[in-house]
C-alpha cells in the first residue's frame, strides 16, 4: 500500500530515472533526439546502420551539442546487454518532468488529463504514455511513492512517445483532484468494480481520467474526491483489462465522443 500524509495521498521519496539509463532502438533513439527534451550523454551507432540513417541521426544530434560514435554491433551489446539495439543506443540523464503547476496552467474547456495512482510496471506505464500520446492527452500526472520510474524501459515500451507527452509529478493526488475539480474538470477514476460504462458519460467538456495501481486500483482516498467511477463493458469472461490497454480503450472513447462532437457543430 501507499504512505498516506495527513494532508492526503504522498510521500516524499519520489522515485525517478537514474541518470546514466539506457535506451536503445531505432524509432526510441531517434524520436529522444527529434524531442530534444530528454538529454542525451552519450550516443552510439552501429558501423553496420546506413550511411543515411546515420546523417540523419548526425544531423539531429548536432544542434543538441552529441557526438556521435560509430562501434560495432557486439560493442553496443555489451553496453545494453541485449542484442535488440538494432544499431542505436543512448545514454540518457535525468528525465524532464514538467512543473505541475506550469502544466495545470494550460487547462482549457477541452483539456483532457490522465493521473496515474502508483502504476508500477514500467511496461504499463509505456504503454500509457503510448496511448495518451496518440489520443491527445494534454498532460500526465504520475503519483505514489512506489510509481514506476521513467526511465529507458519506459521509453522502449512507449515506442519513444515518452518524448512528446507533457509529464508531471505529484506528492498529492488527493489535493490535485479538488484542485482539478475547482477548476470545472471533471475527474473519473478508472474503474474494475461497479463502474459506470463509459460510453454513457459525457466525457466532450474537460476531463481527468484516474487510473490505478495495477493490483488495487485507485486507492480509496483519491477515489472518494473524483465525481465518479466508470469502466469498460466486457462480454468475455477474463476478470479485466489490462491497465494499459484499459487506459487506452478510455481514451479511445474521450476521443471518439469529442470527434462525434465535432462532426455535429
Amino acid at each position: 500500500m501507499v504512505e498516506r500524509s495527513a494532508s492526503g495521498k504522498g510521500s516524499s521519496r519520489r522515485p525517478g530515472n537514474r541518470a546514466g539509463d539506457w535506451i536503445w532502438g531505432r524509432r526510441v533513439v531517434v524520436e529522444t533526439l527529434r524531442a530534444g527534451r530528454w538529454p542525451i550523454r552519450d550516443l552510439w551507432l552501429a558501423d553496420r546502420v546506413e550511411v543515411g540513417e546515420v546523417a540523419e541521426v548526425k544531423r539531429l544530434a548536432e544542434p543538441l551539442g552529441i557526438d556521435v560514435q560509430i562501434a560495432g554491433s557486439d560493442a553496443l551489446r555489451q553496453r545494453c546487454h541485449t542484442s535488440e539495439h538494432q544499431g542505436y543506443l543512448a545514454r540518457v540523464g535525468l528525465f524532464p518532468f514538467e512543473n505541475l503547476e506550469t502544466l495545470m496552467e494550460t487547462s482549457s474547456t477541452s483539456s483532457l488529463w490522465l493521473l496515474l495512482d502508483s502504476v508500477q510496471d514500467p511496461h504499463n506505464l509505456g504503454g500509457i504514455l503510448r496511448a495518451a500520446e496518440v489520443f491527445g492527452v494534454d498532460g500526465v500526472v504520475v503519483s505514489g511513492r512506489n510509481h514506476a520510474p521513467v526511465n529507458g524501459h519506459v521509453a522502449r515500451s512507449s515506442a519513444g512517445a515518452v518524448n512528446h507527452v507533457r509529464i508531471a509529478r505529484s506528492d498529492n493526488l488527493v489535493s490535485l483532484v479538488m484542485q482539478l475539480r475547482r477548476q470545472g474538470v471533471k475527474v473519473v477514476a478508472a474503474m474494475a468494480d461497479d463502474p459506470v460504462a463509459a460510453r454513457t458519460q459525457d466525457l466532450v467538456g474537460s476531463t481527468a481520467l484516474v487510473v490505478g495501481n495495477e493490483g488495487h486500483g485507485v486507492e480509496d482516498d483519491v477515489l472518494a474526491v473524483c465525481d465518479g467511477k466508470i469502466g469498460i463493458e466486457q462480454a468475455g469472461h477474463t476478470e479485466s483489462l489490462n491497465v494499459a490497454v484499459a487506459t487506452g480503450v478510455l481514451l479511445y472513447e474521450v476521443d471518439r465522443q469529442r470527434r462525434e462532437q465535432e462532426s455535429r457543430s
